[in-house]
């Protein structure tokens, strides 16, 4: 499944399977954003009692922490982190579904 069509000027693509939703998105994307990491990779969860959950377990893990949780005027609740290689994973939830 590619981005919706209502929005074909985002260079992002999307796979979705039951509860897991992953979105890649170009170089040029990426660098608009401030993310200069090899590659993005978002995850989607399901709440920000999920997010906060998660980062709590990857804290714990020692994961390399590139931001910590917060509520973006964007309506995401994120956090980022990096991968050995310096890829970049974003763990967001979209609450725009709760307002």
């Amino acid at each position: 499944m590619t981005f919706p069509a209502a929005v074909p000027e985002l260079p992002v693509a999307g796979i979705s399977r039951g509860d897991c939703r992953l979105f890649i998105t170009n170089r040029r994307f990426r660098e608009s954003y401030g993310n200069m990491g090899r590659m993005l990779f978002w995850l989607n969860l399901e709440s920000k009692a999920e997010v906060d959950k998660l980062f709590a377990e990857w804290r714990a893990a020692h994961a390399k922490i590139v931001s910590e949780p917060e509520d973006k005027p964007w309506k995401l609740r994120e956090f980022m982190v990096a991968d050995p290689d310096d890829n970049l994973i974003r763990v967001f939830y979209d609450f725009r579904r709760d307002l």
